[in-house]
Order: C-alpha cells, then structure tokens, then sequence
C-alpha cells in the first residue's frame, strides 16, 4: 500500500485540492451557487454563513495543492482535511433524506473520496 500512496499522493492532493477549491464559487458567487449547484432558495439571511463555507473549503484546496509539493506541511494540514470531510460526510448523512441535503451529495461522495485515501494515507505512514 505504501508503494501506491507514494506513486499517487502528489497527483490525487492536486485534483483532489482543485476539486475542493471549485466550492469556493459559494464565497464570490453565493446566489449562484446555492440556487444552482445545491438547487436550493437563496435566503439573504444566511449569507454569511455560506460565504464562509466557500471561504473555508477554498482555503482548504488550496493547502491540500500546496503540501502535494510539501511534503513537512503534511500532517498537520491533512490531519485537517480529514476532520473537516470527515464532518461534512456525517452532516451530508444525518440529513441526506432532507430536501436540504440532496444539493451536496456531490459534495459529500467527493469528499468521502477523499477521506477513504487520507486513511490510506495515514496507514501508510505506519509502514517501514
């Protein structure tokens, strides 16, 4: 396994890092993206909310992209990223049956992607 890890990290922390960073568009376009990519009413109300969202996960693919080529940021910043998925995984689960939920279940397959590789990941670790 750890041969594996070691051949993909860099390639899959880069899609993966720019896969995460695309829901940066609720940060800049918040309408747009609530009512388009979660087909969901806009409500002006929660707008800070979701603008920090998109701040946040852009801020994490980012810094999944960055420790693709640095290799001493690793485990702090996937520690991280692996908490935060994991979170959204579980919150996407708790209200998948919701109209409310059905708008992120791209989201959270992506996202449960990547929590599966980051534990491999982490496994891997432990391999001499």
């Amino acid at each position: 396994m750890k041969s594996f890890i070691d051949k993909t990290i860099k390639p899959f922390l880069v899609i993966a890092g720019l896969g995460t960073c695309m829901g940066g568009i609720y940060a800049f376009l918040p309408i747009f993206a609530i009512e388009n990519l979660s087909k969901l009413p806009f409500d002006e109300n929660y707008i800070i909310f979701v603008q920090h969202w998109g701040s946040l996960v852009l801020l994490a693919g980012i810094f999944m992209i960055i420790v693709a080529f640095r290799a001493e940021w690793r485990l702090p910043i996937l520690l991280f990223i692996i908490i935060e998925k994991t979170c959204f995984v579980f919150l996407y689960l708790f209200h998948a049956c919701q109209s409310s939920g059905a708008g992120f279940k791209g989201a959270a397959i992506m996202d449960g992607i990547i929590v599966i590789y980051l534990l491999l990941y982490f496994l891997s670790l432990r391999e001499k």
